[in-house]
């Protein structure tokens, strides 16, 4: 059937299937449930429309018509996957240049004054032994000047000195490590911004960045799962899952590419960084800020970070796929466990 805006869906309560005779001549049918569902559920264009259908009006001017074409255009552009990709790059970018500027300085000035408070206790420690006579002081001095050094590291450390590993955090590859695990929510263990601009810029950045990024991995995810459906269902006479039912691969097809993409991981971010069997398992740890992200090159960050971009795809395409792919099966059950409605 077709609805008032030309798309064809199915809208059926119940299906009489097959009628069959008894022992007594009786004829019985057998009633199955579907559920109500558009074949090809609405998502963003992948590539935007360049064409503008406002047409000028008898009391207004071409000044207008060419304003309301514009913002036509534009928001076709913005609102295109391809449009809406480019925006969350330039925002993912210009998150890490504020990052970059607001934290980076403090991170280097720590640093800096940290360097220079141990030398000064190493030569006031060194000036306090070449001046006593007597040894026996010595061992009360050093604990001293340990105590020190001991209470001035903690300070350092509980503003965020050392955080990552014994080096950067906060340079600009590790900016964009964090804007992706920003906009991808999957930043745990990530490090936090220490100044108040540092925290207002995440804050802003999380606040638009994280609905525009899911919105685009949802009409990615959406858009790769029908053409993978397509694709599994071009030997048969119809894809509508109550119908035919899909091939065994198309149900497993979730699981096994999330375990071959969290193997590839394992590979490339642990042995090929010549780490251990247990820590190249664990990989995702190394970039943590308790994990040492700070010890990890700008390059191996960066592709982390695509890393976690393309993990998010794969985690909504497989969404996407079990949604427009489920068996007749699955739609049972979750109609017997009150689970799926069509109200």
């Amino acid at each position: 059937m077709k609805n008032g805006t030309g798309d064809f869906y199915v809208d059926m309560d119940h299906i009489q299937v097959g009628f069959r005779g008894t022992a007594k001549g009786e004829q019985t049918t057998a009633e199955a449930e579907v559920q109500t569902t558009h074949l090809v559920p609405y998502r963003l264009r992948f590539w935007p429309r360049t064409d503008c259908k406002f047409k000028l009006g008898p009391s207004e001017s071409s000044c207008s018509l060419k304003c309301k074409c514009c913002c036509q255009l534009l928001s076709q552009w913005m609102l295109s996957q391809v449009g809406l990709t480019i925006v969350v790059i330039i925002w993912a970018l210009l998150g890490a240049y504020a990052f970059y500027v607001t934290e980076g300085p403090r991170e280097q000035k720590q640093s800096e004054t940290l360097a220079q408070i141990q030398r000064d206790l190493s030569t006031a420690l060194a000036v306090d032994l070449n001046n006593s006579k007597h040894l026996d002081t010595w061992p009360t001095m050093i604990h001293k000047y340990f105590e020190k050094h001991e209470t001035l590291f903690l300070e350092a450390v509980g503003a965020g000195f050392g955080e990552g590993g014994g080096g950067n955090i906060w340079t600009y590859p590790g900016c964009i490590l964090f804007s992706v695990a920003l906009l991808t929510t999957l930043g745990f263990g990530a490090p936090v911004p220490r100044t108040p601009l540092g925290r207002g810029a995440a804050v802003l950045f999380a606040l638009v960045g994280i609905p525009l990024h899911f919105l685009l991995v949802l009409n990615v995810g959406n858009l790769t799962a029908i053409k993978i459906q397509q694709f599994a269902f071009r030997s048969r006479p119809t894809d509508i899952p109550g119908v035919s039912e899909p091939p065994r691969w198309l149900k497993w097809f979730p699981f096994i590419a999330a375990l071959i993409y969290y193997f590839c991981g394992v590979i490339m971010f642990g042995f090929v960084r010549g780490r251990g069997p247990l820590h190249a398992f664990m990989f995702p740890l190394d970039f943590t800020a308790s994990g040492g992200v700070a010890s990890v090159p700008g390059v191996v960050r960066i592709c982390y970070a695509l890393y976690l971009e393309l993990a998010v795809t794969l985690a909504t395409l497989a969404v996407s796929l079990v949604q427009v792919s489920a068996s007749h099966g699955i739609v049972e059950l979750g109609l017997k466990w009150g689970l799926l409605t069509n109200t």
